[in-house]
């Protein structure tokens, strides 16, 4: 029986010994291959390494981006259901997938996914809506940020952050008054709001509305002064 048991140790520690290089060596072809475009074989090696460790949120990142390249967009999606389902944190896969597909030149299979998940995951909805919110802002996209940034104020109609995302989104559209109205609505919930103060006072001044853009203006160079304000007000 002793004898036994000493055998059955001595395997364990064998195979414990030789699993982690044989995940290392897979991790190292996966990473290989998802460098050389090769998705199909990347994506199965993904696979292989979360059938071992269903618990790694970058693998699950990089597979998702390997599917999707593929065509595969049903599969990005499952794997991120997998994913939660091994209790890995959404934001740390989606986290994965941005920066995965941002470093391959991939941008759009970011927003893809985040589309295909709000459609499959509407529970998670204003989660990822925030996401594509901060997309489009990086994108410059004027009539998503609006839309996205309208959105986010259903739930937080004061929040400073999407009011002057909303602003931003118009402002890129040329839509100054729809911008003017969006500033205001940070100043009466915040009166110190720095962005607000700034960039509506510097609208109002480069429309000619120089008295209020004063009383703006000297506000927030109350709070923190800068030269290009102090030549407005000069």
């Amino acid at each position: 029986m002793k004898a036994t048991a000493l055998t059955v140790l001595l395997a364990a520690v064998a195979l414990a010994a030789t699993a982690a290089p044989d995940y290392t060596l897979t991790e190292r072809r996966a990473e290989r291959s998802f460098g050389f475009g090769e998705w199909a074989q990347a994506g199965a090696l993904y696979e292989l390494m979360l059938d071992e460790r269903p618990d790694r949120a970058p693998v699950y990142a990089r597979a998702i981006v390997a599917a999707s390249l593929q065509g595969d967009t049903t599969r990005s999606v499952q794997l991120l259901e997998r994913a939660m389902a091994h209790g890995v944190p959404l934001d740390s896969v989606v986290d994965g997938v941005r920066a995965s597909a941002f470093g391959a030149g991939e941008a759009s299979v970011y927003a893809d996914f985040l589309l295909r998940t709000r459609a499959r995951m509407p529970w998670i909805a204003r989660a990822i809506d925030a996401r594509l919110l901060h997309y489009y802002d990086m994108r410059g996209d004027g009539p998503q940020i609006v839309a996205l940034a309208e959105t986010m104020l259903n739930g937080l109609p004061d929040s400073p952050r999407y009011l002057a995302l909303l602003a931003r989104g118009h402002m890129l559209q040329g839509h100054e008054a729809e911008a003017e109205a969006a500033w205001r609505r940070i100043l009466q919930a915040d009166p110190h709001n720095l962005e607000a103060l700034r960039a509506l006072g510097c609208r109002l001044m480069a429309g000619g509305h120089t008295a209020e853009a004063r009383t703006l203006l000297e506000r927030a160079q109350a709070i923190e002064p800068t030269p290009y304000i102090q030549s407005l007000l000069q």
